[in-house]
């Protein structure tokens, strides 16, 4: 008894008898039962929950790209393009031509399981292009990868990375005026005998308090439709731990004032 109150629902399989003791595990095997199918079918919902949680992510995603027309769309910006640099703004020949590819990187992974390594840190390298355009030198990008790492032999979800890189300079540079920076850093670790990726977005912005911390960590954890913000985080961090596994997900570390590291962490798997 003092088992089954603490979900050990390993008992004896026979108690023969027709003493009261025998009649009162018979019904506690009963109990244990219906207890174990109860529980069986809790776990099969909140499979399920997940699973269409995430068709009806990718769903809204497809329905959202199937609205543009790629050939439209980079037809019409290369038009754009030739005519800025014909009336000789190279500044915004050069945007559009940021702009285009980083579209075409969008709608060519909408479905993708993988992408490459190398593509998906070339298309924040594209980014922070396009945001460098906009902040000038008040936001400087530096890129760290391990030497030998070889980013094309190593696949990672699509998209992952510039929505971290787009939080860190929405809420990290929100208060810079000058001497931002955004760093990218990849390398890898040998954990438990297993090979990781970690990636990380780090910036030098005002950071977090600890009580501020504490919720942001708690906000990509858990799902609340009502919260406006940290919804970005909240769907990378499930991203991850969705298609990985839960012993991988998202870690940040602030401190006010000094700025905010985030940290993904994924099996170094190899492109196929």
């Amino acid at each position: 008894m003092h088992k089954a109150s603490n979900r050990d629902y390993g008992l004896i399989p026979i108690l023969q008898g027709n003493d009261e003791l025998s009649d009162v595990f018979a019904d506690l095997q009963v109990m244990v039962k219906n207890i174990k199918e109860q529980e069986a079918k809790v776990y099969e919902a909140q499979i399920k929950e997940k699973e269409f949680m995430i068709s009806q992510q990718e769903m809204e995603f497809k329905m959202l790209a199937s609205q543009i027309n790629p050939h439209f769309l980079y037809n019409t910006l290369e038009t754009i393009r030739m005519k800025a640099f014909t009336a000789g703004d190279r500044e915004v020949a050069t945007a559009v031509k940021l702009l285009g590819r980083s579209m075409r990187y969008v709608l060519e992974n909408v479905g993708a399981s993988v992408t490459s390594l190398e593509g998906e840190i070339e298309h924040v390298d594209i980014y922070m292009m396009i945001q460098q355009l906009r902040f000038g030198d008040r936001i400087l990008y530096e890129k760290k990868v391990e030497e030998g790492l070889e980013l094309s032999e190593y696949q990672i979800l699509p998209l992952l990375l510039q929505p971290v890189v787009e939080n860190a300079i929405l809420h990290g540079m929100e208060e810079k005026e000058e001497g931002g920076v955004i760093r990218l850093s990849v390398y890898s670790r040998i954990s438990d005998g297993f090979r990781l990726l970690y990636i990380d977005v780090e910036d030098n912005g005002c950071g977090m308090a600890s009580e501020a911390l504490e919720k942001l960590r708690k906000d990509i954890e858990i799902r609340d439709m009502s919260r406006s913000k940290s919804i970005g985080l909240y769907n990378i961090n499930q991203r991850i731990r969705q298609y990985y596994g839960n012993g991988y997900r998202m870690h940040i570390y602030s401190k006010s004032k000094e700025g905010t590291l985030i940290r993904l962490i994924i099996p170094a798997e190899y492109m196929q």
